[in-house]
């Protein structure tokens, strides 16, 4: 595993601080409207930000890879949402940004970031089928869980009834399973100190949202 340099520990508080500040405004509703529209400003600092601190060997390897998630994401976020056979019955907010089908451009850039933080987690274990499919895919499962409480609050998406059916964590789960299984046959080998620290200040982000 990578080890952090000083001025990575400087970064991470600076960022720790901007979530975390971030989150305590977004649990309140007299602030929460102020922050409308944050979410994909977000998403991308995050893209870019770990595409700075980026040392994976195969770049194009990794471009291809995330081009491939973001086409076929996006795609069967569309059929779900127009059918509700996938996930279950959702619909999204404004919160992400401009839709095309009702499905906003921006979430495969999101699928691509996940599996990208939870692959990057994994990469120092060794190659095999344990460390590179399933305990990345349990990161990501473990990952929505958490985020799934607070999206409806944040106008991300919203499910009918306001339930969160089992069928989208099973299907989140086997997506996780099959994306991982591509980049584990494309020999893809993410490395990148910050992630880590990226994941967990995401999910902690979230959880203050929602014990707040």
């Amino acid at each position: 595993m990578q080890k952090h340099k000083k001025a990575d520990w400087l970064i991470m508080a600076l960022i720790a601080i901007f979530y975390i500040f971030g989150a305590l405004q977004l649990a309140n509703p007299e602030t929460r409207t102020l922050y409308t529209g944050m979410t994909p400003w977000v998403l991308l600092f995050s893209v870019l930000f770990l595409g700075l601190y980026d040392k994976t060997p195969k770049r194009s390897g990794l471009l291809l890879f995330s081009l491939i998630v973001a086409v076929l994401s996006f795609g069967v976020e569309v059929w779900g949402v127009a059918t509700g056979d996938v996930f279950g019955n959702y619909s999204y907010g404004s919160e992400l940004g401009v839709k095309i089908a009702e499905t906003p451009l921006l979430i495969g850039l999101n699928w691509v970031l996940l599996l990208y933080l939870s692959a990057a987690i994994s990469s120092f274990l060794p190659r095999n089928i344990l460390s590179w499919i399933i305990l990345p895919s349990i990161l990501m499962v473990g990952y929505d869980m958490v985020m799934e409480q607070v999206a409806p609050r944040m106008d991300m998406w919203s499910w009918g009834g306001d339930v969160i059916p089992i069928q989208n964590y099973l299907v989140w789960g086997v997506l996780a399973l099959l994306f991982h299984t591509l980049r584990y046959v494309m020999n893809i080998t993410v490395r990148n100190r910050m992630a880590l620290f990226l994941f967990t200040i995401q999910v902690l982000f979230f959880l203050i949202i929602l014990i707040a």
